[in-house]
């Protein structure tokens, strides 16, 4: 059917516009800047995006990069090119090896005629200026340059294309003056055409040789177990995942990053694998003669250093499932490799084994069980009501109290690794942690992210007081834009890791007191500082009824630290 062009004459920035609504993007999150200002200004009272002012770019690319991960369609991220490429790289980063689809739209502030003499901020790689492309292509998937207004509206387009195809990520459009000038006409190369034939399409296309061959492997499998990543949160794919293990009737162990797209309360769970992962799921894909890995590149973090304790291809049959060609057989060898969207290949893997899996070999609930007793969730310290509490303690009565239909998103130091290790996540891709580079700063801003993907569901941060410090500007705009999340500060007043680190010798490792339940009403929150069990709990419980931000201080023991949850192998 032919496609006619667009054919309305109108300013540059609304045609953008125009393009990021066909796109069904809902929110713009940053703060003007530079010539961006032209492009906020067009979204002024828009019936269907939203503009989410933050008080620094950071905060902004990783409410992006939460929300792209989470839903699994990007949002904008916009302001000047000069703290765009700056500020914000930790999202940007986050999402490029976290594989979240994102579109960043900034300028050059290039100066127009004069940028050959270097104008005050320049990014337009000319003498005596920065390289604006150079500097966002480190940490985006691919960077293109507008110099037309045509061309900048076709940039947005085929950027929210490329985010979104194959393995997902950031994508920056960065104008030049001379493209955010200017009316877009009828009739003017490039021509424009609606966006969304410019975007990608769901593909069924599957090699059914590989489908076959890997449903027999399957179905003679005695020890099979499923590697499940965070391909499978992004893809959307975490109730195919569900169905697959009850029909392989497998164990499900996860990467790092895929900790929550499985729940961990199934009798299937093993937990998540690698350096600090749970000894019963190491112990678990260690003894499998058949691994199919879904949605993971199998990292060296994930594998223990691609210890052949864990994966060993010269004792294992490894089956893969991936968007990214690239990915299968990255880091290890694999026997089959099924490439396209995970959620439709799970699906047509199930119906290729159903009624052919399982005949003659134990079942998962009961190796999953066989191994259980390795993880220690008996320890006295799970069940003390000692102050300052122990993290053990506080993890399982936020297990107990916390929302069942709740999002958790956590930061980076001890605090991420006690969580990682001990709390069970209940599935559907609602817990999220950095992917890739795990700032500290990580988890508020992504609670954020969170809240705006699934506004009525109960959304908590958990942060150390490291990392609550570094974030307390998103706790600003979170008051200010209404977004009510909760933040639980895992308060040992301490650098956690590097003070278990240095021992001893621990240099800048420790921190003064503050009143974290007074900088929350300073800031217009609600806050609390637990005292008991009871009033954690209670806090906890009370994150469902949310009408503004709650920060909630928890007084935390410095006795458990990472070295204790961290894994031991035998030497290769």
């Amino acid at each position: 059917m032919p496609i006619e062009p667009s054919v309305s004459e109108r300013r540059v920035a609304e045609a953008i516009v125009d393009a990021l609504a066909e796109a069904d993007i809902r929110f713009v999150v940053g703060m003007p800047g530079g010539h961006t200002g032209t492009i906020f200004g067009a979204l002024h009272d828009h019936p269907s995006i939203r503009v989410v002012q933050v008080r620094e770019e950071s905060i902004g690319s990783t409410m992006a990069e939460a929300y792209g991960r989470y839903r699994g369609r990007p949002i904008v991220v916009m302001g000047q090119g000069e703290w765009i490429a700056g500020n914000a790289g930790q999202g940007f980063m986050e999402a490029h090896l976290g594989c979240a689809p994102m579109l960043i739209l900034t300028d050059l502030t290039d100066g127009g005629v004069l940028s050959h003499h270097a104008p005050y901020q320049s990014g337009s790689a000319d003498y005596g200026t920065w390289d604006t492309r150079q500097t966002l292509a480190g940490m985006t998937k691919r960077v293109m340059v507008s110099l037309h207004p045509a061309q900048a509206v076709q940039h947005v387009q085929l950027g929210l294309k490329h985010a979104m195809t194959g393995e997902p990520g950031p994508v920056a459009v960065v104008f030049h003056t001379s493209a955010l000038r200017g009316r877009v006409q009828p009739g003017t190369p490039p021509l424009l055409y609606p966006t969304d034939r410019y975007l990608p399409r769901p593909s069924r296309a599957v090699d059914v040789e590989a489908l076959e061959s890997a449903a027999r492997t399957l179905e003679g499998a005695q020890r099979p177990v499923i590697i499940a990543g965070n391909g499978v949160r992004v893809g959307q794919a975490t109730a195919a995942l569900a169905a697959l293990a009850e029909t392989l009737d497998a164990p499900v162990a996860t990467t790092a990053s895929g900790k929550g797209v499985f729940d961990e309360r199934d009798v299937r769970a093993a937990g998540v694998i690698g350096s600090f992962g749970a000894p019963a799921a190491n112990a678990l894909v260690g003894e499998s003669d058949v691994i199919l890995a879904i949605g993971t590149k199998l990292g060296p973090h994930d594998t223990a250093n691609e210890h052949t304790a864990l994966l060993d291809p010269s004792r294992q049959s490894l089956i893969q499932i991936d968007v990214e060609p690239l990915n299968a057989g990255w880091t290890f060898p694999v026997d089959h490799s099924l490439i396209g969207d995970a959620g439709f290949l799970m699906q047509r893997l199930g119906d290729a084994v159903a009624g052919g899996a399982g005949s003659g070999r134990v079942g998962a609930g009961e190796r999953v069980a066989g191994f259980a007793e390795r993880d220690g969730r008996d320890a006295p310290a799970f069940e003390t009501d000692e102050v300052p509490f122990h993290p053990q303690r506080l993890i399982r009565v936020l297990e107990e109290s916390f929302p069942e239909e709740g999002v958790l998103s956590t930061d980076a130091g001890e605090n991420r690794l006690f969580m990682m290790h001990w709390y069970r996540s209940r599935g559907g891709g609602r817990y999220l942690q950095p992917a890739a580079g795990g700032g500290m700063g990580y988890a508020i801003p992504a609670a954020m992210g969170a809240k705006l993907a699934d506004p009525d569901r109960p959304v908590l941060a958990i942060c150390g007081d490291g990392g609550f410090a570094m974030s307390l500007h998103a706790i600003m705009s979170a008051v200010q834009e209404e977004i009510p999340i909760a933040v639980l500060v895992f308060n040992n007043g301490a650098l956690g890791w590097v003070l278990h680190g240095m021992g001893e010798k621990a240099v800048a490792a420790n921190f003064a007191k503050f009143d974290h339940e007074a900088i929350a009403h300073a800031l217009g929150c609600d806050g609390v500082r637990v005292s008991s069990t009871s009033e954690l709990r209670a806090a906890i419980e009370s994150v469902s009824k949310l009408t503004r931000p709650l920060v909630i201080d928890v007084p935390l023991s410095l006795e458990t630290s990472f070295q204790d949850v961290s894994q031991t192998f035998d030497a290769h």
